[in-house]
């Protein structure tokens, strides 16, 4: 049953991608953080330009917009770009077929001609089917499939992951989904029994966790802290790790790799190996915006995903093996939404609900499951979350299409735009 949820869940994005496209509804897939994830790839492989330099004098005239957070270092005045190569490395394969696609065409090779757009765009939704795919994996080692099943096209249509499978799918949302889906496959795969194989991998994806969204490096935690629930399972966890050392510093060296030529980029573009991308712009710890990130109209999590708040209760529910995953995913969501609440725009600007969280929901999906689990071994309770999560998929969906619509604002909404708007489509 799950297998074919996904197989659904390609269809659904597949068919709301071209609908967005077709539509007129969204511009060109490459915009706004989209472009400055995806610039990179002219760069390297139209230009042989690792500064940046030459595509900007073909796209913007020597300067990039201000959109594109991408700045002049003082002192240097060398280009340095808020957003990592991360992104840019995953879209690679399909950005070379579209390349190849464009001179066979006769199109302008210049990287940002039709298949270049749309390489970009069907990348992120290819990655986050192959999130669901990997998502699927990890939960059916605690789940029968049924409610593997039900918890992933919950993932999919009751939060914002589908918008960012098909509207905004070239922002970095959809490859952090993938990436955490499968660090935390790797995790426990790694955990039950450790190999190079299973080591390199994890380096691997934990290196591009790390190039996609730096402040993702907190999700790392899971690996350290899988299984851990009390002192004796620390210090059984703390053996593990000891034993095979060999195998965790051939994952923290693979990772190394990875993560170098970011480094490589920042020095040749500030002197430095080690910089905020965002120049003077960072976080205010002093003053987080907790309630505004959590709830507030604007882009509260549970305001605009309500069926996290159900996730959030599962999770203190888990039972069996899958507790494993608890203290890795209470540290990482409490500690990672305070980093987000202190970002200086904590909205992170134009998005559909609050787009800081799409990375984290394959760890929600394990609360989301658990919930589900303990509810089928009740009729009234089945029922009664069956149809609670029925009504908030339907307004989830519904309020998506109105995002798409314009009814809804990209930012700053407030509580008269919420109740006017409330549905209605136009």
């Amino acid at each position: 049953m799950s297998r074919w949820v996904v197989r659904v869940a390609a269809a659904i994005c597949a068919a709301g991608y071209v609908f967005v496209y077709a539509s007129g509804r969204a511009g060109p897939p490459i915009r706004s953080d989209g472009f400055s994830y995806y610039v990179y790839l002219p760069s390297w492989f139209i230009y042989h330009d690792s500064s940046l330099a030459a595509v900007a004098e073909d796209c913007c005239g020597g300067q990039f917009p201000d959109f594109t957070a991408i700045i002049r270092w003082p002192g240097t005045r060398q280009w340095v770009n808020a957003h990592p190569i991360g992104v840019a490395i995953m879209q690679a394969p399909l950005f070379l077929v579209a390349h190849a696609l464009t001179r066979w065409s006769n199109l302008s090779a210049d990287g940002f001609t039709f298949y270049y757009q749309h390489a970009a765009g069907i990348a992120g939704l290819a990655w986050v089917i192959a999130g669901l795919w990997v998502l699927r994996r990890v939960l059916l080692r605690h789940f029968p499939d049924r409610i593997v099943a039900a918890t992933l096209a919950a993932v999919l249509l009751g939060t914002n992951l589908l918008h960012y499978a098909t509207y905004d799918s070239s922002y970095s949302h959809p490859y952090s989904f993938f990436l955490f889906a499968a660090f935390m496959d790797l995790t426990e795969r790694w955990h039950e029994n450790p190999t190079w194989r299973t080591s390199v991998l994890l380096g691997l994806v934990g290196g591009l966790i790390i190039l996609v969204r730096h402040t993702n490096a907190l999700f790392l935690v899971f690996f350290p802290l899988y299984g851990v629930a009390n002192a004796t399972s620390m210090s059984v966890t703390a053996a593990r790790l000891r034993r095979h050392r060999q195998l965790v510093a051939a994952a923290v060296a693979t990772a190394a790799i990875i993560v170098a030529p970011q480094l490589a980029l920042y020095y040749q573009a500030t002197g430095r190996p080690l910089v905020s991308s965002y120049g003077e712009l960072g976080f205010n710890f002093l003053a987080p915006q907790l309630w505004g990130v959590l709830f507030s109209v604007q882009k509260g999590v549970f305001f605009w995903s309500p069926i996290l708040l159900l996730a959030v209760a599962g999770l203190i529910l888990t039972r069996g093996a899958a507790r494993n995953f608890l203290l890795p995913a209470v540290t990482f969501l409490t500690v990672n939404t305070y980093l987000i609440a202190s970002w200086f725009d904590w909205q992170f600007g134009g998005s559909f609900g609050h787009r800081g969280f799409v990375d984290a929901l394959p760890v929600f999906a394990i609360g989301l499951a658990s919930l589900f689990s303990r509810a089928a071994s009740s009729v009234a309770a089945r029922a009664t979350v069956t149809t609670i999560c029925t009504a908030l998929i339907a307004l989830s969906l519904f309020q998506m299409l109105q995002y798409w619509n314009g009814v809804l604002p990209f930012s700053d909404t407030t509580w008269p735009q919420y109740r006017a708007a409330f549905l209605r489509l136009k």
